[in-house]
């Protein structure tokens, strides 16, 4: 079912509830002239369906907005500044090394060469398409076959990250690119990065995930052998702080007769359903490790915009995972539960 078809539906389904909220006003001979009700089974959405339904606003703000062109434009530029400004300074030290090279000893007689570090997916990459394509195929995410063929067959680049890289390059400043992709997907993004035109597409300068479930093992050993002068990402866990994905504990109710949703259950472990418990979901938000995430930030906040320049991505991303333990396999009910839940709404009197 198409995006522009749901949202006809949803419109069609709005009219007709408050055609019936006020049908004790409309005259009788006015029946011929309201518009015919979509079929019945036009007006229904799955649950799957409808978790995927509230991304739309966020997909169609990428797809669409002069806003997240403006701010991508803006975080590269910050990033070209940031190199300007390192080329400027390593020119200084050349010089100031050539006066003072035979009086220091190895390794004080020599630099590091400079470097920027980029996350891909979402940074360099724009994944807008694919969650388009993820919102009317909910099934589609745990199908690796699509991740595959999309990332084999695209070459759409985010807004200003192409003269960026090519500008980094020109001066000197060689580029890793440190992805959470897997290593079975090395070949397909050396290629991505190939025809992209994109600097530096070899096994050397791509880090593949490493399997430790963060990039800092990586951000270490470059950070000891080149002058990282920024780091580039869409998520925080894309930076040298220590931000990475920190899930939620699953917590249920223990009281099984308060389980009057009729949703069913899934155990964590074994993906199989439980009954009768549902989630917990006030104590699983008590324990948000959403907050610390943030206070890491707080504590670097004068390196935004310098060392560290954050693409945005509303559509995905640790922020929401964290809600609770493989938040993406929890029943598609409980995602939308636990997403209300997490906002914090203005109580009027």
């Amino acid at each position: 079912m198409s995006i522009i078809r749901r949202l006809s539906l949803v419109s069609g389904a709005l009219f007709i509830i408050t055609a019936s909220l006020f049908c004790s006003t409309v005259p009788a001979d006015a029946d011929a002239a309201l518009p015919a009700p979509p079929q019945e089974e036009m007006l229904y959405l799955t649950a799957s369906e409808l978790a995927e339904e509230e991304n739309l606003m966020a997909i169609l703000w990428v797809q669409r907005s002069a806003e997240f062109r403006g701010l991508s434009y803006q975080a590269y530029n910050l990033a070209a500044r940031e190199v300007d400004k390192a080329v400027t300074q390593r020119r200084k030290e050349e010089k100031n090394l050539r006066k003072t090279k035979e009086k220091l000893p190895e390794p004080h007689n020599r630099l590091l060469p400079l470097a920027v570090v980029m996350d891909i997916d979402d940074t360099i990459a724009c994944h807008a398409p694919l969650e388009a394509y993820y919102a009317e195929h909910p099934e589609a995410k745990a199908d690796y076959n699509a991740w595959r063929q999309w990332i084999s067959s695209h070459r759409l680049l985010l807004p200003g990250a192409a003269d960026f890289l090519k500008y980094a390059d020109s001066k000197g400043v060689q580029v890793f690119y440190v992805t959470g992709r897997g290593p079975q997907d090395r070949r397909i993004t050396e290629d991505f990065l190939q025809k992209a035109g994109l600097p530096f597409p070899d096994g050397f300068h791509l880090l593949m995930n490493d399997g430790s479930g963060g990039k800092m093992n990586y951000f270490a050993k470059l950070a000891r052998r080149y002058d990282i002068i920024c780091y580039l990402g869409d998520n925080v866990a894309d930076f040298p702080i220590g931000a990475s994905r920190d899930e939620n504990p699953v917590i249920y109710k223990k009281d099984f007769a308060d389980n009057t949703s009729g949703i069913p259950e899934t155990d964590m472990q074994s993906g199989k359903q439980k009954t009768g418990m549902p989630l917990d979901i006030q104590a699983m938000l008590k324990r948000d490790k959403n907050a610390t995430r943030n206070r890491i930030i707080d504590a670097h906040k004068k390196s935004f915009g310098t060392a560290f320049i954050l693409l945005p991505n509303p559509m995905y991303g640790d922020w929401e995972y964290n809600l609770a333990q493989k938040f993406r396999r929890l029943p598609a009910e409980e995602r939308i539960a636990l997403r209300k839940a997490a906002l914090k709404s203005f109580e009027f009197n």
